[in-house]
């Protein structure tokens, strides 16, 4: 084990020797800057040769040759049309045709998240290398310092010319983390800007998408055809097509009616719970409005002379009563 670690020692030791000297000079933290440097130029170059690929695929002729189709209602040259290229355009409007004749805006959304995510691999850690660059290098500095300072304690002022050094080749840690920090940040503001256009490109294209649906009803309402088919099924159910219906109406009367349709036929029943009851005859009804319009016959043509000679002898009877009683 200590062989092993004695071995591993020596072989940085080599590799730091062939290192320039302003890298020897900088410290540890020269090598992790070296690490951010190298991680820095690998995503930029996998990043440039992915967004070189996109651009060169050429998608305008292909998405015009969708929204064509999808006019004409022609759903299956729609979906040929985006299997030419795979690109996250077309790839987006696959999705939403293959939808159809549902609402496909959370399909297509939610590819269009994915997509941009995918699109965008590697900017958050171009953004850490940004960050964390310059904080290594000022942290290089300060070590560096420090040394310098032991030194001077050690030695006195009476050598300042060590001291000097010293923090000279401290600063170096603190201008090779700003490089590296610029090495980053420039394709960095480049890929959010490709990202920026993308995002755009696709809401655009989505937004075309759904006016052309739109205009063209291609989107239905999936309840509104559930209730639809039920509706319909319902109705085959309760009625044939050679049976006539009916349209039922009660109220407080003793009776219902039934009104035929396409028909002026009107049909009277009697509800079931009246039926127990005892129904008058024609003739007793005719004596029952006769009598009574006697009655009012009657009263209404008694003489108001007669009424008053009446009323008279009355009133003469009382008094001669009243008076054999005194």
């Amino acid at each position: 084990m200590a062989m092993d670690l004695i071995v591993n020692a020596t072989i940085f030791h080599e590799i730091q020797q062939a290192m320039p000297l302003w890298f020897q000079q900088g410290g540890v933290v020269m090598w992790l800057l070296l690490l951010a440097s190298f991680l820095t130029t690998l995503i930029t170059i996998e990043r440039l040769f992915l967004w070189s690929h996109y651009h060169f695929k050429k998608e305008r002729y292909a998405v015009l040759d969708c929204f064509a189709a999808l006019n004409q209602k022609e759903k299956t040259r729609a979906l040929q049309c985006c299997k030419r290229l795979e690109t996250p355009a077309l790839q987006m409007l696959s999705y939403g045709i293959k939808a159809l004749p549902f609402s496909p805006n959370e399909k297509m959304e939610a590819y269009a998240e994915e997509q941009i995510s995918e699109m965008s691999r590697g900017q958050s850690l171009l953004d850490t290398i940004i960050t964390l660059a310059p904080m290594l290098g000022i942290l290089g500095t300060v070590l560096g310092i420090i040394d310098s300072f032991n030194i001077l304690s050690l030695q006195g002022v009476d050598n300042p010319t060590a001291v000097v050094g010293g923090i000279a080749q401290a600063l170096i840690s603190t201008a090779s983390g700003l490089v590296v920090a610029l090495l980053a940040l420039l394709p960095y503001n480049l890929f959010r800007s490709f990202i920026q256009k993308l995002t755009l490109h696709l809401e655009l294209i989505g937004s075309e998408f759904n006016h052309i649906c739109q205009q063209k009803r291609l989107i239905t309402n999936q309840l509104s055809e559930i209730m639809k088919i039920q509706e319909e099924t319902l109705d085959c159910k309760s009625s044939p097509k050679t049976a006539t219906n009916t349209v039922e109406e009660q109220s407080e009367m003793p009776y219902h009616y039934e009104f035929k349709e396409d028909s002026d036929e009107v049909e009277v029943n009697i509800h079931k719970e009246m039926k127990g009851l005892n129904k008058s005859s024609p003739a007793s009804l005719l004596e029952m409005y006769s009598e009574s319009l006697d009655d009012q016959h009657e009263f209404y043509g008694i003489d108001e002379v007669k009424l008053q000679e009446l009323q008279e002898t009355a009133h003469l009877k009382t008094d001669n009563k009243q008076q054999d009683t005194a």
